[in-house]
């Protein structure tokens, strides 16, 4: 373990800026005796000898400013902690100068008296909470999507992860795995004395197992596993159809320009419209026309690699022209996903009957919008939403329930299960066999931290804020 780990630790942990309330966090096992140093307790007793999990009232004194500073301490002992060290934590006034008056004073005087008291690093405490097994590491970045998670869904994903259900079912898959290793290996002991431990085809059936775990875990569905960015949603149609007044209808503010001059938009605008704690990410694209202008033509293709990521597509047309003469510069061809078609500016129709559609269309849900007055506006809502519920919507390609490092072992690891089944159906020897073996139980205690490199440790904490 690094010599900074023996470090005690201090940082500010509530967001910054002016509040009601701030906390000052600090960790380590000079925790304790560094707050000695400034906190008068209104009931006199020895801060050390109070029993965990123990809230006192006081004052903070700064003899350097010769102010006093009202302030809660909360004590938690090792190993009833989250770092499970000594943690102690100052809930005072929400005043950014008192903070800095606080971790100015905390730091100078360990300094005096040679205190090894130093500021955290970003994530640190986390850090610390899985360095002493707090936590895993599954766990650790679930903390991280919990601190980010800006809807419903998402933090019921980040807080499953937490709690550890993500990481017990990586551990019965790794579980299996090294079972198996763990014959094939003592078969490879026991060789030499005519004894068959485990067969081939034992090892192949352990090995299908373990695969179609692995690969359950990769292609999870759930509604409550959207990935973190929103479920990917275009707007396409052709120019001036009012895609971009539609999606400043839809989002409630001017996120882009709105233009009677067809073609304003050129490039990919993006914003995350929230229904009931579902999020999609609207993109509002450039309007497909025949044009021959370089830009608008760069920008048409960019449209094109759009679609093919997108997840919904919104088919947006203008109800003043037929549809059959808006889908000429259309390439419907491209379409991929759940698409949604939108008959716009209906408020223009007047007594006018709506545009006939055409037999390719007629199997997607059709919705009547005007972004003037806002209607059909929440029926387009109500329509994105049970696409989504009704499992029309292609959620998998995102990242449901892993981020892009666990995506990723993950599927290394299910490589290293396929080269073991391959090794096996070559009917090479069990030690070729037992090292690809090896190497997907590698790859999957990378997920949970079991097998960790220092880079990998840093790169997950230094995204976090200071004081987590």
């Amino acid at each position: 373990m690094s010599p900074e780990i023996q470090d005690t630790i201090v940082a500010v942990s509530s967001p910054s800026g002016r509040s009601l309330q701030s906390i000052i966090k600090i960790s380590g096992h000079e925790a304790i005796q560094c707050i000695k140093d400034f906190f008068i307790p209104t009931a006199h007793f020895d801060l050390g000898e109070i029993p965990t999990y123990t809230s006192t009232a006081g004052n903070i004194h700064i003899k350097e400013e010769g102010v006093n500073i009202p302030a809660v301490l909360y004590i938690m002992k090792q190993p009833y902690s989250y770092t499970k060290e000594d943690v102690v934590e100052i809930h005072t006034l929400g005043s950014p100068i008192i903070m800095e008056m606080l971790l100015s004073s905390i730091l100078s005087k360990g300094i005096q008296v040679k205190r090894n008291i130093r500021l955290s690093q970003p994530g640190e405490f986390t850090k610390r909470a899985f360095l002493h097994g707090r936590i895993d590491l599954t766990q650790a970045e679930a903390a991280m999507r919990i601190i980010r998670a800006q809807t419903d869904a998402e933090l019921k994903v980040a807080v499953a992860q937490l709690t550890g259900s993500v990481s017990r079912q990586i551990k019965r898959i790794q579980d299996d795995a090294v079972s198996l290793c763990s014959y094939i290996e003592a078969a490879i002991d026991f060789s030499d004395q005519d004894i068959e431990l485990i067969s081939a085809r034992e090892i192949m059936d352990k090995l299908e197992v373990i695969k179609n775990g692995i690969s359950q875990l990769l292609i999870q569905p759930e509604t409550g596993h959207v990935s973190q960015e929103g479920i990917d949603t275009v707007l396409y149609g052709k120019p001036n159809v009012g895609k971009s007044s539609l999606i400043n209808a839809l989002l409630g503010k001017k996120r882009t320009l709105v233009s009677e001059i067809p073609g304003t938009t050129r490039d990919v605008v993006t914003d995350i419209l929230e229904i009931r704690g579902i999020r999609f990410k609207l993109m509002d694209t450039a309007g497909m026309d025949d044009s021959e202008e370089v830009v608008l033509s760069r920008a048409m293709k960019k449209t094109l690699s759009t679609l093919k990521k997108s997840q919904v597509i919104l088919l947006v047309f203008d109800g003043n022209f037929t549809i059959d003469e808006q889908l000429r510069a259309m390439k419907l061809d491209d379409l991929t996903g759940n698409a949604i078609i939108v008959i716009n500016k209906c408020d223009l129709l007047k007594s006018s009957p709506s545009p006939e559609l055409p037999a390719e269309l007629k199997k997607y849900p059709l919705v009547h919008t005007s972004a003037l007055t806002g209607e059909g506006l929440e029926r387009l809502k109500e329509t994105l939403l049970e696409g989504v519920l009704g499992g029309r919507v292609n959620l998998s390609g995102g990242a449901p329930i892993f981020n892009v490092r666990q995506r990723e072992v993950l599927q290394r690891s299910l490589q290293s299960i396929q080269q073991t089944i391959e090794s096996v159906n070559n009917n090479e020897s069990y030690e070729f066999i037992a090292l690809d073996l090896r190497a997907a139980i590698d790859a999957l205690g990378e997920i949970v931290g079991e097998v960790t490199t220092e880079d990998i440790l840093s790169k997950i904490f230094s995204e976090f804020c200071i004081g987590k």
